[in-house]
């Protein structure tokens, strides 16, 4: 819709420029083309850079932490990117699972709490969806609705459980 309103308002500014004669009538209709051409240009850009119209939405989940590998002491594997404190965590919410799901630094952070009261991980997913209809109707050409903006992982481990580093 703010492409139609972008398109009317230059047609409107180009047309009253060339076609109607000089005077207030003229000042007017150009006015109102240049408001139109460029309020919609700004409300685009913010739109897109900053989610203008938009609101963050999170979705959480809660799942069962169960030992990265099988043995006396359950473990917490991570693997250490580089030397910042960034690591991909190596985890299992499902005993009958073989394949570990992997945390990824890049959608966002991950917290560890030891000494907690049970094995879990809570995976929050955050998502910007548009305030109202008529913003959705107004804006839904240049950003979707539900937009993806980045998950966080938490990790809550009773005592006992290790952290193991892997090469």
């Amino acid at each position: 819709m703010i492409a139609v309103i972008l398109f009317v308002g230059a047609l409107l500014f180009a047309c009253s420029m060339i076609f109607i004669s000089g005077g207030f009538k003229k000042a007017f209709w150009v006015t109102v083309g240049l408001i139109l051409t460029v309020g919609s240009i700004i409300l685009m850009s913010l739109n897109y850079n900053q989610s203008f119209g938009m609101k963050p939405v999170t979705v959480s989940h809660r799942y069962p932490l169960t030992s990265s590998i099988s043995g006396k002491r359950p473990v917490l594997l991570y693997h250490q990117l580089g030397t910042k404190n960034e690591r991909v965590y190596l985890y299992k919410s499902n005993p009958l699972e073989h394949r570990l799901q992997r945390t990824k630094p890049a959608q966002g952070p991950v917290t560890v709490t030891p000494n907690a009261s049970r094995n879990q991980v809570e995976v929050t997913k955050t998502y910007r969806v548009y305030q109202n209809e008529e913003l959705r109707l107004l804006f839904s050409v240049g950003v979707k609705d539900h937009q993806y903006v980045m998950t966080q992982w938490h990790f809550s481990l009773k005592p006992g459980w290790r952290l193991v580093g892997t090469k």
